[in-house]
């Protein structure tokens, strides 16, 4: 559960995108979580624990959507401030390189910890992905296995990083049941 202080009012809105409906909840003017599912679920993995109900504000949050759906549909870094505060260090240095895949690339679990100084975390790396709040603003669909699976998405499947991952044109195929980017696609 994501934890705020006590007494922030959270807002949240709805968003249609090329991969469903999606919820996003905004504290103190930043961007505190994004996901897919329904507004159930959403609503108790927002909800804190002590303090306001959070409030649907589609009206209010709208110039917000828009830059949410662009971050779907074309290059374009989103510019609205994020909260990363439940995060340790280690999860923000991962995310924080997560966020500079450009779009239509990946890169591996192995190579986020190599880049961040930590080359044996892979699976830490894996950890932290999986714990990305904001999972289609910081491009954790961007990270693959080192074999080229895709490996797990905590957006909504692997179904989703395959249509997300389809949607930046990077070829995808099937084998075995599991979806897979071609190699390479590292950088060196």
């Amino acid at each position: 559960m994501l934890q705020q202080k006590q007494n922030a009012t959270i807002t949240y809105t709805g968003i249609e995108t090329p991969i469903g409906l999606v919820f996003a909840a905004f504290s103190r003017g930043a961007l505190c979580r994004i996901s897919a599912g329904t507004e159930a679920e959403f609503l108790r993995i927002i909800t804190p624990s002590a303090g306001e109900a959070p409030i649907r504000a589609d009206s209010i949050l709208h110039d917000y959507s828009r830059q949410i759906l662009a971050v779907f549909m074309e290059d374009n870094p989103m510019k609205l401030p994020i909260c990363l505060d439940t995060l340790t260090p280690f999860q923000q240095r991962v995310l924080g390189k997560t966020a500079e895949i450009p779009r239509g690339q990946v890169r591996s679990y192995g190579w986020i910890a190599r880049a961040i100084g930590s080359p044996n975390a892979h699976r830490a790396v894996g950890t932290a992905l999986a714990l990305n709040p904001l999972p289609f603003v910081i491009p954790c669909h961007r990270v693959v296995r080192a074999d080229g699976r895709l490996g797990a998405y905590s957006g909504g499947g692997t179904a989703v990083k395959a249509r997300l991952l389809t949607l930046e044109d990077v070829q995808i195929a099937q084998a075995s049941g599991n979806f897979i980017v071609q190699k390479p696609f590292n950088p060196t």
